[in-house]
């Protein structure tokens, strides 16, 4: 035995659930985050992590001594976090589930846009600073408020602050030019919506390897942050039935059904599920 002590998988659901029933601003990124890789690594010691940020935090303060000039807090906290810690943004080009995973990120010191935006508005939060995630076609953002001003940062890219040409360029990557930048844009996302940003990458991911099982997982706490969402309810049922778990399965697709009456898919679903329940009864 290693020493460590293991978390089984049901309570670390049970800790997400607490954590995502709080009010959206009082929500901490970083801990949900690391609750999310506790399901799948059950010796991930969380309050060992959160204390790892307090304590880089801790050097960012006591070298601003108490300046509260929003670029020099994101200077410091860039010379921290990119140049002695080594953060780096990595996007490889095939799904790693470790890059988006927080415990392996704060390991790693590498990570997606989104992991590396949510260490950065962790960090700028426990220093005062007002931030949120910008989820920008193309690039996950941290929107960044002082007293005097108000920065968009790029963590992927070793903290550059971004102008409005900047962002129009990335956009100009993944549209070819076709849109504008517009307001809504650069609008904040809410913390909940980050995560939710997070399990979708998770869920998509481990779709394309065929991993149902951490699928359904990922799919599993979208709902617990919005238990009606009709994509992840559909999603979800598709999902039960694949994994042979026909009437939970069922169950959700009524549910899709019901909070969805006149999608385009509801025809075909009720068919799906009146096969499904003869085929049950048969058996």
């Amino acid at each position: 035995m290693d020493g460590r002590l293991y978390t089984h998988p049901t309570l670390a659901r049970q800790r997400f659930s607490q954590i995502v029933q709080e009010d959206d601003a009082r929500l901490d990124l970083m801990e949900a985050s690391l609750v999310i890789a506790l399901e799948e690594y059950p010796s991930v010691d969380v309050a060992q992590y959160l204390a790892q940020v307090d304590r880089w935090c801790e050097s960012v303060r006591q070298r601003v001594e108490g300046a509260n000039d929003l670029e020099r807090l994101l200077s410091e906290i860039n010379r921290l976090l990119f140049l002695e810690e080594g953060f780096c943004g990595e996007e490889p080009a095939h799904f790693d589930p470790r890059l988006t995973f927080l415990n392996h990120v704060l390991d790693l010191h590498a990570g997606v846009p989104i992991a590396l935006s949510i260490v950065y508005i962790e960090i700028s939060r426990r220093l005062g600073l007002s931030a949120s995630g910008v989820s920008l076609p193309g690039r996950f953002l941290v929107k960044v408020k002082g007293p005097w001003g108000e920065l968009l940062v790029d963590p992927y890219d070793g903290g550059s602050v971004l102008t409005t040409a900047e962002c129009q360029r990335i956009l100009d990557q993944v549209y070819g030019g076709g849109v504008q930048l517009r307001e809504h844009h650069l609008r904040s996302c809410s913390n909940k919506d980050v995560l939710a940003r997070v399990l979708s990458q998770l869920k998509s991911g481990f779709l394309a390897r065929h991993d149902l099982h951490r699928a359904a997982a990922s799919a599993d706490r979208l709902l617990l942050l919005d238990e009606d969402d009709p994509f992840e309810l559909r999603d979800r049922g598709i999902m039960a039935i694949q994994l042979h778990q026909y009437r939970d399965g069922i169950a959700t697709l009524e549910r899709y059904i019901r909070n969805n009456p006149h999608g385009e898919d509801v025809g075909r679903l009720r068919e799906e599920i009146a096969w499904l329940r003869a085929w049950i009864d048969s058996n």
